[in-house]
């Protein structure tokens, strides 16, 4: 009852605030974007806004450089003639030469709803490739498969996640697709105010579960203020509850064409704030039972079990760095979360406590040595790493360690260890990492030809090379190798 209160009072709001601004200019001065043949819009198709030479900006520093014209011709992507499955709130707001409108599209995810808050030309884009332009009708939508989890107040807590049935390791436990996406240029850019306005639009926007959901979500307890106005609200759960979500070419290829044609406005990477309802209800333990990664593919963020799970156990992720010892980890938590850590891993007696901070203070001093390529690192080291990991239950960056051994075993010449790890590197990584990782591709090749993968023999070249440099000239450089 208290999540369709506010939501009423949220609808006010952004209404009261969208016939304001329909009268007068933005708070930079600009005028707002309007669908053609529309004054405030319900049922927004995609366009491309005409342009003229003046109107184009210059794109940012760190965005790929456009191909040379001699790359073949551009086709710009078309709206469909079909019904357009996005709407667009009644406002919009200004950054720099960029303006920014929350965009909502009806239909995404078995009707879940998804809402983005990003520029007209960047929704053109992202909403005319997969998987945004998919639409399934209600009658075909894929049945709903009960999750393996519920949710449960937890004293200390509030609402998490616990398991209902027993999970494996290595389950799929969600794919969620989040709530609100807010382009990360918006989250910089914008002011506080502007930002919470078109986050209020971007939620009232979704169905009446998905947006009662997000507004059931936790705030930072710092910014909890009774006499506070729903926008404020709104903006404390999203910016509480974000992950960064980088798009990687989503439906667009390595080259940014689509069956062959050059795509418009293509980036290799577009970097966005996002919040989903089922992900955030998940609590922090500096031992997961759970580790995830964002799929570009399918706008998803994919939870994967990396211990088995017992019936009413727990579901945790980590929202720090786990291989810090625990009073840095526990300075990170209270200052960006505001709470204490009560993990099993941070309530250990003083003793065992030092000793598990001992072991994390060693597994950071074997990582730098592993990988200076020059140091006398040794397959050993890297099998002691495998251990302390292990210890300190880190399986859900276990991977890591994996990836250090195969290419230590590598470097002096063994293939049969090397491969061992390289599988069970790959075996965690594509689980917790995705495919489209550079530590995926290299275990990979390692797999398919170890003998001629980059590491094979390092170490045993290194040491000689150092020798010989050391013989002829008495004062070798050990960077050499």
């Amino acid at each position: 009852m208290r999540a369709r209160n506010n939501i009423a009072r949220l609808l006010c709001l952004t209404l009261s605030a969208a016939l304001t601004s329909a009268s007068t200019p933005s708070a930079h001065g600009a005028s707002l974007f309007v669908c053609p043949a529309l004054d405030i819009s319900t049922s927004c198709p995609l366009y491309q806004p005409p342009q003229t030479p003046n109107q184009t900006s210059p794109p940012p520093s760190s965005a790929p450089q456009q191909p040379p014209p001699d790359s073949g011709p551009e086709s710009p992507p078309k709206p469909s003639t079909s019904p357009s499955p996005w709407s667009r709130g009644p406002i919009c707001r200004r950054a720099g030469h960029s303006e920014y409108c929350a965009f909502t599209h009806s239909t995404f995810s078995s009707n879940t709803s998804i809402s983005l808050i990003t520029t007209p030309s960047r929704i053109l884009l992202l909403g005319s490739q997969p998987p945004l332009n998919l639409t399934l009708p209600s009658d075909q939508s894929p049945p709903a498969i009960p999750p393996p989890y519920k949710d449960i107040f937890i004293p200390g807590k509030g609402i998490g996640l616990v398991a209902s049935e027993p999970i494996r390791s290595g389950r799929l436990v969600m794919a969620a697709t989040p709530a609100v996406m807010v382009d990360d240029k918006a989250f910089r850019g914008l002011r506080k105010g502007d930002l919470a306005m078109l986050l209020g639009q971007a939620i009232v926007q979704l169905p009446a579960e998905h947006s009662g959901r997000f507004m059931n979500l936790s705030a930072d307890a710092r910014a909890g203020d009774e006499g506070e106005g729903q926008l404020d609200r709104v903006w404390k759960i999203f910016s509480t509850n974000a992950f960064r979500t980088p798009v990687v070419g989503v439906g667009v290829g390595a080259d940014g064409t689509v069956e062959g044609e050059k795509v418009e406005g293509w980036e290799r990477e577009m970097d966005f704030q996002s919040s989903f309802v089922e992900v955030s209800r998940l609590n922090h333990a500096c031992s997961p039972n759970l580790g995830y990664y964002f799929d570009s593919a399918t706008l998803s963020h994919k939870v994967y079990a990396v211990k088995d799970i017992l019936p009413g156990e727990e579901l945790t992720i980590s929202y720090v760095d786990v291989l810090q010892p625990s009073t840095t980890r526990q300075s990170l938590l209270a200052k960006t979360w505001s709470f204490a850590c009560t993990c099993p891993r941070c309530t250990l007696e003083p003793h065992l406590l030092a000793e598990s901070d001992s072991r994390a203070d060693s597994m950071l001093s074997l990582r730098r040595e592993l990988d200076d390529y020059s140091s006398s690192a040794s397959p050993q080291k890297a099998e002691l790493l495998i251990t302390l990991y292990v210890l300190e239950g880190l399986q859900v960056r276990i991977y890591e360690a994996y990836y250090r051994a195969a290419l230590e075993w590598n470097g002096v010449g063994d293939s049969g260890r090397a491969l061992k790890y390289a599988r069970l590197c790959l075996d965690r990584g594509l689980l917790l990492r995705g495919p489209n990782r550079p530590f995926v591709d290299s275990m990979k090749e390692l797999v398919a030809n170890p003998t001629g993968h980059w590491s094979w023999r390092f170490r045993v070249k290194s040491s000689t090379k150092e020798a010989n440099g050391q013989e002829g000239s008495g004062n070798g450089n050990e960077n050499e190798g």
